[in-house]
């Protein structure tokens, strides 16, 4: 039995992660999907900001299903630009939709996380 607090932590700590690689690596992740160094390493900072912000956040409280929530609000923003990113037309697309792949199994933990943070603090996840 994982504690919900156990989940809250683990997810915070990887939006962390995330966070940082996508600010340090967003012109090099952008241009790898077909979105440009420019314009997509943007996209990949702003998108990093968001996810240090959450992952401090999940650190901070991590009983909390609220961080997880941000996230989940923010994986449907990364899922609609990548959407829209794999279009035919990008040369790049397979990398594209192997990114919407990946957003979208994230996406799903953090659905399955926020549910089992509101179990409360003392249920745990079965």
């Amino acid at each position: 039995m994982m504690k919900p607090e156990t989940i809250g932590r683990a997810i915070g700590a990887a939006s962390l992660a995330f966070g940082i690689a996508d600010i340090a690596l967003g012109r090099r992740l952008g241009h790898g999907i077909g979105a440009g160094a420019e314009m997509g390493g943007r996209l990949f900072r702003i998108a990093g900001a968001r996810e240090v912000a959450t992952g401090v956040a999940g650190l901070l409280a991590p009983g909390s299903a609220a961080p997880v929530r941000w996230r989940l609000a923010g994986d449907a923003f990364d899922l609609a630009a990548l959407a829209y990113i794999a279009a035919p037309a990008n040369p790049r697309r397979k990398m594209a939709l192997l990114a919407l792949g990946v957003v979208a199994g994230v996406a799903l933990a953090d659905f399955l996380g926020s549910r089992a943070l509101d179990k409360g603090p003392d249920k745990g996840l079965e």
